[in-house]
Order: C-alpha cells, then sequence, then structure tokens
C-alpha cells in the first residue's frame, strides 16, 4: 500500500491530530492541515513544512534523511515514500488529496465533517 494523500483542512489543528490517532491514516501518509503538511509517522503527525503548536516536528538540526537512517527499514520505506509525496507541487498534492470525510472507516461526525 502506498502512502495516501489526506486533506484535513477543513479541520481545526486539534481535531485533525484526533483524527490521525482515529481515523483510517496510516504511517508515511501526507496530511494537509491549516497549518501546512504533515506525515504520519508510526502513530504521530509531524510537520513537514509550516509550523503547528499542535502537531510534532523533527528535533531542531535533525534532518529527514538523518531521522529515516534510524529507522527500521520497513517504517523508512513508507515514510520515504510519504515525504517523495510532499516535495511534489502544492496544486499535484492537492489533486492527489482525498478528503478525510471521503475515506472508508471515516467518522466524519466524530471530526465535525459531513459525510
Amino acid at each position: 500500500m502506498h502512502p495516501q494523500v489526506i486533506d484535513l483542512q477543513s479541520l481545526a489543528m486539534g481535531q485533525a491530530y484526533d483524527f490521525t490517532r482515529y481515523g483510517p491514516v496510516h504511517h508515511g501518509d501526507v496530511l494537509l492541515v491549516s497549518d501546512g503538511v504533515a506525515v504520519l509517522d508510526r502513530a504521530w503527525p509531524v510537520m513537514v513544512s509550516g509550523r503547528s503548536d499542535v502537531f510534532h516536528r523533527l528535533a531542531d538540526g535533525v534532518t529527514w534523511a538523518e531521522y529515516l537512517a534510524d529507522l527500521a527499514t520497513d517504517k523508512a520505506a513508507r515514510l520515504a515514500a510519504g515525504l517523495e509525496l510532499v516535495a511534489l507541487p502544492a496544486d499535484v498534492l492537492a489533486a492527489r488529496a482525498v478528503d478525510f470525510a471521503d475515506l472508508p472507516d471515516a467518522d466524519a461526525d466524530l471530526f465535525g465533517g459531513a459525510a
């Protein structure tokens, strides 16, 4: 399974964080959020671009390449695939995105969206 791009921009950042905990998202998925773009690293949404007071971020001075080198191979490969998607132009990334409410098993009502 390849990482998917999920549009969470209609949610407040706290709701988007909750969605990553309880929604149908997987390690390496790309998250378009109101504060920027993130990837899901195992169970944690980590900002790739933009700043957030809610989502996690890499430690100061740590690059994604360094971070990936410390992960198990299977985890690193899927996260790297998500990071490759993040590198796409914004319009291409947005065109690939699926609204969170349209995902199978997404409980949109729980997160303030409409199914």
